[in-house]
Order: C-alpha cells, then sequence, then structure tokens
C-alpha cells in the first residue's frame, strides 16, 4: 500500500497464536505474525483481525510509521 499525498503509512504487525484447547497447560502452540499496511490504525486493525484463523488469537500488536494527518 502507498501513503496519499503528505502521509505515511503505517505497518502493523499483529503477533498471532494458536488457542489452547484447555487450561492445563503443557502444550506447544503455534505462533505466526500477520503484517497490515494501512494509513489508519483502526482500518489496520480490522484488517489484521480478519486474516487471523479460526482457533488462534491475537497476542501482540506493534505498530510503526505515522498515520497520515486527517483533513
Amino acid at each position: 500500500m502507498t501513503a496519499t499525498a503528505g502521509g505515511t503509512a503505517l505497518t502493523l504487525y499483529a503477533t498471532v497464536q494458536e488457542i489452547p484447547p484447555d487450561h492445563r497447560g503443557g502444550y506447544t502452540l503455534g505462533r505466526d505474525e500477520l503484517i497490515v499496511e494501512d494509513v489508519d490504525y483502526d482500518q489496520a486493525l480490522k484488517a489484521a483481525r480478519r486474516r487471523v484463523p479460526e482457533g488462534w488469537r491475537i497476542i501482540a500488536l506493534r505498530v510503526e510509521g505515522d498515520p497520515v494527518p486527517c483533513g
């Protein structure tokens, strides 16, 4: 994605992990990172949430870049 005139795209990194089948622990859970580029944090977060596989959850978010100023 490219930024609009006068702004910078922001990159959202969402660390996702499998949801454990129960609370007992001792599991090796899969983990991955989703990368979404957008001009708005809320839009990037919505896009990341849509990409989370069934049975997984977001466990951490990190953002780089500056959102495009409004107006």
